[in-house]
């Protein structure tokens, strides 16, 4: 991640644009909603508290708290609520307080209060408290001694802090629990303070398994500028911390420089961490010395990969500029739910430059936009930024997190915006590689059908179709992981290296969708509504995705759509719209399955032996329909004998292989959901 993050840094540099430095200790609060908000406490001179308030989420994304070793920080950190409450009355009760559906009873609160196989902190939180009240104020104090005075609060807030000490968490427990009974008793704030005294715990959990959690930020009632609890209060104090950072300038083994030619002063310390959205904290390398298997190489440690003070300081801010909110869509986006992926030009455009949005990692406001839209807007800012596209690269790599302690990078390409361009052609042609389809599905208003066309998916989207197993009758449950979501962006941008994986993505779309592909065409000839929300969304795409591997593999539509196994596909098509013919007309109602439909897999495996049946279970619908008369929808019966002659004239020029590979199978279930040309067209 060092490398890909290091050249991000120089393209910043390049830029003019110089992220902001803060601090490796000065970490991020846990993200705040209102199901789970942060509290912030005043402490009066006295050591009491003396108000309880919740942060506005706006705020609580500016405070960042000081954290000098793992899980112990301060003036913002985690506790545990007061005491747990596990039986289902009592959280029943507690539901309907916290909502307003009625009165909190006070006496039964003091009542619970009570009861000390209640309480919910025990030694072990409590040693942790009393190194965030006790030993990390102390630091932070002597840290602030000079601050300027406008942001004295923090010094006060250390100071009554640090007079609990000796006994922080009991003191702390106190105060918490004096101040919200008596606020209860007021009805002061009343709801909004029932998660810190009580915990609805599980009653299948053990309590020492099952405490909660609430995030808190410590604060002063008596500041003049600002609270401690400001955007410009927590600036002061990264900038202080930053300007008085000093390494002694080690050297290691005679080196001069780190692995990137800066200064080597403090290589030695821990690597920072960059909180991420979806992933959480990441750090930006770790070599543990207790796995043996690192020592393959001689080294251990920092002395693996010698990275000094400065590099480390540019690859944070390079990757905390990437990751802001604010560049969603832009320079990241969400893979999945445990992936993010990068993207970035190597000169910067001044206007945002939705490249990831371009690989469909886009924000969720941007859902009705498609992909050509995006890639013409993308490739339109990249002109003129450089005498040609050819010098602009483009980077590209992703961030998975593995398990809890470990994050990888699982893919890195560089490409040039000249390919971008040439691809996003290639990408839409392909895509349009299939014959005219047409599914009537809902339209938005509320009622109404419309005529549906495939779309043309974007790149991560590949491996969530061609990961989906469908079954016969056209539900999903299941998902295998055969794709990853970094082929699909190898499939638009490669030329030459993801040539020898198109058979590979070929069968597994073939294996995992072909029940999509018989439920929809099952659906169409019986001139059904499809729904094309959620997952069936997928029915819209695969017709594309097919599409497109053959068009990687030089098969084009104007070629197979008059080859053999697309007049399969067509016939079997035929068969069903003259088998439904009959059930409307002569029957009243449509069978479960079509006849077409239900040999749909012996043509996959055995398209002569699929035929010979078909010959023989069409012969009777057929027939009526050869002589059926009397309505307007004799002549569409007409229209479906016509249109079988020419299929079957086609098909008899050619020998049906024993058995199709995929490629012939992709061609096949195109045309087995192929619309039928117009009346007044003259058939392929």
């Amino acid at each position: 991640m060092l490398n890909e993050l290091y050249q991000l840094s120089l393209t910043l540099e390049r830029a003019g644009i110089i992220p902001r430095d803060w601090h490796k200790d000065l970490k991020l609060l846990p993200n705040v909603s209102s199901k789970k908000p942060c509290y912030r406490i005043l402490i009066a001179q006295d050591g009491s508290i003396v108000g309880i308030e919740t942060i506005k989420k706006e705020l609580a994304v500016c405070l960042r708290k000081w954290e000098p070793s793992n899980g112990s920080s301060f003036p913002g950190f985690n506790i545990q609520p007061l005491y747990r409450v596990s039986d289902e009355a009592s959280k029943k009760i507690l539901k309907k307080w916290r909502e307003g559906k009625e009165l909190i009873d006070l006496q039964k609160i003091k009542e619970w209060c009570a009861d000390e196989q209640a309480k919910n902190w025990d030694a072990k939180f409590g040693k942790k408290l009393n190194k965030c009240l006790g030993v990390i104020p102390h630091g932070l104090l002597e840290r602030c001694v000079d601050i300027p005075i406008e942001y004295e609060p923090v010094k006060k807030m250390c100071e009554r802090v640090i007079q609990w000490e000796n006994a922080c968490s009991e003191k702390f427990f106190q105060a918490l629990e004096s101040y919200i009974l008596a606020s209860l008793e007021k009805d002061e704030n009343a709801q909004s303070l029932i998660p810190i005294l009580f915990h609805e715990g599980s009653l299948t959990k053990k309590p020492d398994q099952d405490r909660g959690s609430i995030s808190i930020f410590m604060d002063v009632p008596d500041w003049k500028e600002f609270p401690v609890a400001h955007e410009k209060t927590i600036e002061c104090i990264n900038e202080h911390f930053v300007n008085n950072s000093n390494t002694d300038g080690t050297k290691a083994e005679n080196e001069t420089d780190d692995a990137f030619g800066s200064l080597i002063d403090g290589f030695e310390e821990k690597l920072p961490e960059v909180k991420l959205p979806v992933i959480g904290g990441v750090k930006l390398r770790a070599m543990n010395s207790e796995s043996q298997c690192q020592y393959r190489y001689g080294t251990i440690d920092a002395k693996s990969f010698l990275i000094g003070a400065e590099s480390r300081r540019r690859a944070k801010g390079a990757l905390e500029w990437m990751k802001g909110d604010e560049r969603e869509g832009q320079t990241w986006g969400r893979a999945d739910g445990k992936e993010l992926i990068f993207a970035y030009p190597t000169i910067l455009p001044k206007s945002p430059l939705k490249l990831v949005s371009c690989l469909g990692a886009k924000k969720s406001d941007d859902s009705e936009a498609r992909f050509a839209k995006y890639a013409e807007d993308v490739v339109d800012s990249l002109k003129g930024l450089a005498p040609s596209l050819k010098d602009i690269e483009l980077r590209v790599f992703s961030l998975r997190k593995m398990d809890k302690a470990r994050t990888k990078v699982i893919f890195h390409r560089n490409y040039s915006a000249q390919r971008l361009a040439d691809a996003a052609t290639e990408w839409q042609q392909g895509c349009e590689n299939i014959p005219k389809i047409h599914i009537k599905a809902w339209g938005s208003e509320k009622g109404k059908t419309i005529q549906s066309e495939p779309e043309t998916p974007f790149p991560l989207q590949i491996a969530d179709c061609l990961n989906r197993v469908w079954k016969l009758d056209g539900t999903t449950k299941s998902e295998v992981k055969a794709i990853h979501k970094s082929d699909g962006i190898e499939l638009l941008l490669d030329e030459t290296a993801i040539q020898r994986r198109i058979p590979h993505l070929l069968a597994v779309a073939i294996q995992n969708s072909k029940g999509l592909f018989f439920s929809l065409g099952q659906s169409m000839h019986c001139n059904d509504v499809v729904k094309l929300d959620g997952l069936n969304k997928h029915k819209q795409l695969m017709p594309s995705i097919l599409g497109l591997l053959l068009w990687k593999l030089g098969i084009r539509k104007e070629t197979y759509m008059h080859n053999a196994p697309f007049l399969v596909g067509r016939m079997l098509k035929l068969a069903d719209e003259i088998h439904a013919l009959y059930c409307e007309e002569v029957r009243g109602n449509l069978p479960s399955q079509l006849v077409g439909n239900t040999l749909m897999t012996a043509a996959l495996e055995s398209p002569v032996q699929a035929l010979s049946q078909l010959a023989l279970r069409l012969k009777p619908y057929y027939g009526w329909a050869q002589t059926f008369r009397g309505n307007e929808k004799s002549g569409l019966a007409g229209y479906y004998i016509y249109l079988c002659g020419e299929v079957t004239s086609q098909l008899a020029k050619y020998e049906l292989p024993a058995r199709f590979n995929d490629a012939e199978r992709a061609q096949f279930l195109l045309g087995y959901l192929a619309s039928n040309p117009k009346k007044a067209e003259k058939p392929n």
